[in-house]
């Protein structure tokens, strides 16, 4: 393998390509989740029994849990 210097290299100005705009768009968009749960607000008593939408829970909150427990904690925030 050898490493050629840039300033060696013939390359056409035209095939040099700027890099993309940064996609500040798509970071303000709302979730999926978000969406969900403003469609059950809105739907109220309407909203389907089968469609349920657990609550985003970071590892964060469970860190200072013993691992024993973390494990029944975890099992009783998921909707059966």
């Amino acid at each position: 393998m050898r490493i050629i210097p840039r300033d060696t290299l013939q390359i056409e100005q035209r095939k040099i390509r700027p890099p993309p705009a940064p996609q500040t768009r798509e970071l303000a968009r709302p979730t999926l989740i978000d969406v969900l749960q403003k469609q059950k607000e809105d739907a109220g008593d309407a909203w389907p029994v089968n469609i349920r939408i657990e609550p985003v829970v970071k590892k964060e909150a469970f860190k200072r849990v013993h691992s024993d427990i973390r494990v029944r904690l975890k099992k009783l925030l998921k909707e059966r």
